[in-house]
């Protein structure tokens, strides 16, 4: 029996209709996000899906990554083999193409979050949770979690290239944002011939940003190619979630929103009518036995890892996250001498993951 071709219901467009937002605080959030932030673009522009169009896209991709690039090709109907880069995803999709500037460093994500008053008890873990967050922030994460990640659970998960991202956006740094995208749809498609609809179903990831991606690249007689009338819309955000923000009168109570500098030059009632802006770093309760702090060397945003690095660095990720399995289970008393090495492992681990 042949598989089927399944759009995933991921990569939302974030929130249209801003008027209807009566909080006038998440209206000025949205509004920042959907028409003055790094990736207003990418974050409001709606597509009809050619499902005809992504089959034969994700159905031939390969990642082709070379000289310092990342990509992935793919071939059409009429032969054509199409490369699509990084810079291709920067340049479509309205992301940052000049200037671009080193990722965040693992410190300065962990002096974002503490700036921002994050409540999360244990600080120090690779995956930030958006509900330890005041509601400002946490509507911020909530947005961006839809958008570019294809999460269809554990919606409260911040994953590491989102904190990247999210702290470029907060800080209006010109970060690689199509590398790290790119990085991730290719991720998520895996080895060719796990993508042919032969035997078994195949998902396909980021349909927005993709169907965008093909809207510019195809010619008119490409298109003409895909006689297929089956399309649908994309995923949109639904406004419930900011009603389910606003009821919650407790959340966080007496933790106020604190802006980034960037933040506060914005001319948007980001901040609730007549709390005061507050400035510098406010740290968050920390775990009793805390480890020393990352050391990790600024990644930079075009340096790409070759084949044979990332094709060695596929077996140590097996090894190490396997040695941390077995870690945890026999360490129960963690001394600090114990959190030392789990916290060794664990930066090893997020190396690789990057």
């Amino acid at each position: 029996m042949a598989g089927e071709f399944i759009v995933t219901k991921t990569n939302h467009v974030s929130f249209q209709n801003l008027q209807s937002i009566t909080n006038l605080q998440f209206r000025a959030w949205a509004e920042f996000l959907n028409t003055r932030s790094l990736v207003a673009y990418s974050l409001s522009t709606p597509v009809v899906l050619y499902i005809d169009q992504l089959t034969a896209l994700y159905t031939t991709a390969t990642d082709t990554t070379e000289n310092n690039a990342r990509s992935f090709s793919f071939v059409v109907p009429g032969g054509r083999t199409i490369r699509v880069t990084e810079h291709d995803f920067n340049r479509i999709l309205h992301f940052p193409t000049e200037n671009l500037v080193l990722d965040p460093t693992t410190e300065e994500i962990h002096a974002f979050f503490t700036l921002i008053r994050s409540q999360q008890p244990n600080f120090f873990v690779g995956e930030f949770l958006k509900h330890y967050l005041t509601k400002p922030w946490n509507f911020f994460f909530h947005t961006l979690i839809h958008v570019f990640t294809t999460k269809l659970t554990n919606l409260h998960g911040i994953p590491l290239f989102l904190q990247k991202i999210g702290f470029a956006i907060a800080n209006n740094r010109h970060i690689n944002i199509g590398r790290l995208l790119i990085d991730q749809v290719i991720l998520c498609m895996g080895p060719l011939d796990e993508r042919t609809c032969i035997t078994d179903d195949v998902l396909c990831f980021y349909p927005r940003f993709l169907q965008l991606i093909l809207n510019d690249i195809l010619t008119n007689d490409e298109r003409e190619i895909f006689e297929g009338e089956a399309n649908q819309e994309c995923m949109r955000m639904k406004s419930n979630a900011i009603t389910a923000l606003i009821r919650k009168n407790n959340y966080l109570p007496g933790v106020p929103t604190v802006l980034t500098d960037y933040l506060r030059t914005v001319p948007l009632p980001l901040l609730p009518s007549g709390e005061q802006v507050i400035e510098g770093n406010i740290p968050p309760p920390q775990p009793e036995m805390a480890p020393e702090p990352m050391d990790v060397d600024p990644e930079p945003s075009v340096a790409i890892p070759d084949q044979e690095f990332l094709s060695s660095g596929k077996m140590g990720l097996k090894s190490l996250a396997r040695k941390l399995q077995i870690w945890r289970s026999i360490t129960q008393k963690k001394s600090y001498e114990e959190y030392k090495v789990w916290f060794k492992l664990c930066k090893e681990y997020l190396r690789l993951v990057e």
